[in-house]
């Protein structure tokens, strides 16, 4: 009986140890080969005014940041000064947010010009989305379309020209490798993507 018992309580024991060195290697292999500091970012983006950011994933020469717009800091200036100081040579962006103003517009090829519909309330942003394509004689080469909601559910969308961000504006921005470049097109009398 003691023998019995005694070999009972060595197979516990033994069980026991390796149910903890299972469970700690499967917290360390659940970390991966590498831990939370090797994975952080080498370095912090270049600020702006009214932008707050923060690179959150490098691969290669492709990076992905985080972008936080403050309260009243107009968005088409921020994303451009942003790409601009950061020398982003191509990205594209998406994001979500609210904004107290908006001026919205639609391109009518006919007139080779935009139709702008300015708003002034405060409105949800359902969506922004856009890219980059630094051209000389087009800036930063800002593509941007937003989508807003008004108080009473209606939405309302376009080109974007100009927000005054109340109280944020979130966006992710990946900027890619390699340049692209806009080119003027005579045609539409607007600057348009060159692959």
């Amino acid at each position: 009986m003691t023998n019995r018992m005694t070999r009972t309580a060595l197979a516990l024991g033994t069980g026991a140890c390796v149910v903890t060195s299972l469970a700690l290697a499967g917290r360390t292999l659940a970390k991966g080969p590498q831990d939370q500091e090797s994975l952080a970012p080498a370095s912090e983006p270049v600020a702006v005014p009214g932008v707050r950011a923060r690179l959150i994933e490098e691969r290669g020469a492709t990076r992905t940041y985080q972008l936080v717009l403050t309260p009243g800091t107009e968005a088409m200036d921020a994303i451009s000064n942003f790409v601009r100081a950061n020398h982003i040579r191509a990205a594209h962006f998406q994001g979500l947010g609210a904004c107290t103003d908006a001026v919205l517009a639609y391109y009518d090829p006919a007139a080779h010009d935009y139709r702008k519909t300015s708003y002034r309330q405060q409105m949800e942003i359902v969506s922004i989305l856009g890219d980059a394509a630094p051209t000389p004689g087009d800036g930063a080469g800002l593509h941007v379309h937003m989508g807003v909601a008004f108080a009473d559910g209606t939405m309302h969308g376009g080109h974007l020209f100009e927000a005054h961000v109340s109280p944020t504006m979130e966006l992710e921005l990946v900027a890619s490798a390699g340049a692209i470049h806009r080119s003027y097109d005579e045609t539409f009398k607007a600057w348009l993507l060159k692959p």
